[in-house]
């Protein structure tokens, strides 16, 4: 098993791929694919004002809201989809037109991009307690800590600031690993046939 920290605090902003918005990259595969010459990536985004997401071609997008109330606006002007951190997160094609519109004040989002030909991307919700066993063999298996959250494994204690990241590696990455808090889990997995 291996256990990697990253830091939200080490995060550099960067722009989005259109220009409007601000992103933090927590970690892509291969590394600082922000144009979308990725395998997968997991980021968090600002959205400060309403306008149009950044288009990526052949990219499949789940996307949770982490702070604030957005509204993502497709091509059907009556499919409106309310994200709010209480709502689960939302899958989507990265090249399908969509809008976004914070409502009363900024929104902070947790983007999680996979190519849609290779793999498959989840983000779920962990209660606090025991991890669950990990579903296949994944390529990413990725902690985001929602507040400050003591991580326990065996007799090693790891403390994460709120928005910090767990990578965890190996198939026995999950066993005896305890969360004192809520966090979300973060899944990449090869795509099958």
């Amino acid at each position: 098993m291996t256990l990697n920290v990253l830091r939200a605090a080490d995060r550099a902003v960067q722009p989005w791929k259109n220009g409007g918005g601000k992103t933090r990259e927590v970690l892509a595969a291969p590394a600082s694919g922000s144009a979308g010459d990725f395998d997968w990536r997991v980021s968090m985004a600002e959205v400060a004002v309403p306008g149009p997401f950044s288009s990526f071609p052949g990219i499949d997008r789940t996307l949770k809201v982490l702070e604030g109330r957005l509204e993502l606006g497709f091509a059907d002007p009556e499919a409106v989809h309310v994200l709010t951190p209480e709502a689960e997160a939302l899958d989507f094609p990265g090249d399908v037109a969509v809008t976004g519109r914070p409502v009363d004040g900024p929104v902070l989002d947790l983007n999680l991009m996979v190519r849609r030909e290779a793999f498959v991307g989840h983000i779920r919700s962990l209660p606090a307690g025991a991890l669950p066993a990990p579903e296949g063999s994944p390529v990413l298996r990725l902690l985001i800590a929602l507040q400050p959250t003591t991580v326990r494994v065996a007799d090693a204690v790891h403390g994460l600031a709120r928005f910090d990241a767990l990578r965890l590696d190996g198939p026995d990455a999950a066993d005896g690993l305890t969360l004192d808090q809520p966090a979300l889990l973060l899944l990449v997995l090869p795509r099958t046939a």
